[in-house]
């Protein structure tokens, strides 16, 4: 893979997350059942991480109410929103880096990524690297597209509650 054809794909990683946040507001949106633009409004204002504790207790809520589950949370959606937590963990360690062309022994093009995170708290800066192979970010985007496909079951799922003879 080419130097360029990695900063591509480190490029895709981070379009491909927001395709995900895309996606939780508007199953938020079908959930809620309100006024889109009220529900965007105030999704708009959360952090990710808040936006997913929120959706995971919205769709709990939703499920309980539609006689899809009892449980809470909802066993499957908890697990999918813990999934989409750690993604954004992986996302914000790795806009919040520089980067670096690596070389690998056996000739192939890498990232070395070095964070920039910083510990006040004990005076140090973080400085533990990762050497990035395109393996690893093309899982991780296959990861993404996982919870993509997920979070659309959920949001037809919505719209096939809401609108029983439209059954996709």
């Amino acid at each position: 893979m080419t130097p360029h054809a990695l900063l591509a794909q480190l490029g895709h990683f981070v379009l491909t997350f927001q395709a995900v946040e895309a996606a939780m507001v508007a199953l938020t949106v079908h959930l809620v059942d309100a006024d889109p633009e009220y529900v965007s409004s105030l999704t708009a204002e959360l952090e990710f991480n808040s936006k997913a504790r929120a959706l995971d207790v919205i769709y709990t809520r939703y499920a309980q109410l539609h006689g899809l589950s009892k449980q809470a949370p909802h066993p499957d959606f908890h697990k999918l929103m813990a999934r989409v937590q750690k993604l954004a963990t992986r996302r914000n360690d790795l806009v919040h880096s520089f980067y670096g062309l690596l070389i690998t022994v056996d000739g192939e093009a890498a990232l070395a990524r070095q964070p920039t995170k910083l510990k006040p708290s004990e005076g140090l800066r973080e400085q533990e690297g990762e050497d990035i192979l395109p393996e690893r970010l093309e899982a991780e985007i296959a990861e993404m597209h996982s919870i993509l496909h997920e979070l659309e079951s959920y949001r037809l799922q919505a719209i096939n509650i809401k609108y029983p003879d439209n059954e996709s």
